[in-house]
């Protein structure tokens, strides 16, 4: 997925910049809590980051991967390489129209992210449910 996240903030963030760096809605959470000067309550681990220093250009962005399941879907993004379940593994900065299927050429890349996105999976599993999504 490539969605565009458009930002404005006057004094902040500088006017006409780009950044191609990996984010998520996760990120809108804790940087909101960021700029209102809040803190997630204790005890909550929140799954994204204060992507404000990102925006403002001070620093990199700290996600090198994100996983995602959806009723049966499944895909995983670690560095440049993204793996779809039932669609293959692609490398995005080479293909970043994912067209050229890599996962006969690259077997070892393959496994190395479905077992990132299984160990992701369990880290879920074991977490304490939060909101309706738990079973979704």
């Amino acid at each position: 997925m490539r969605v565009p996240f458009l930002a404005r903030w006057p004094g902040r963030i500088r006017g006409g910049g780009v950044n191609g760096d990996l984010a998520s809605t996760l990120e809108l959470f804790p940087t909101l809590l960021a700029v209102a000067g809040a803190r997630a309550p204790a005890g909550v681990k929140l799954d994204g980051f204060d992507l404000l220093p990102v925006l403002e250009g001070r620093e990199r962005r700290p996600r090198a991967e994100m996983y995602w399941q959806r009723r049966g879907n499944r895909a995983a993004r670690v560095g440049r390489w993204k793996w779809v379940q039932g669609g293959g593994l692609f490398d995005l900065e080479a293909d970043v129209g994912e067209k050229r299927d890599l996962s006969a050429e690259k077997p070892e890349k393959l496994r190395e992210v479905r077992e990132k996105w299984e160990a992701w999976r369990k880290e879920m599993d074991e977490c304490e449910p939060r909101g309706p999504f738990r079973d979704f």
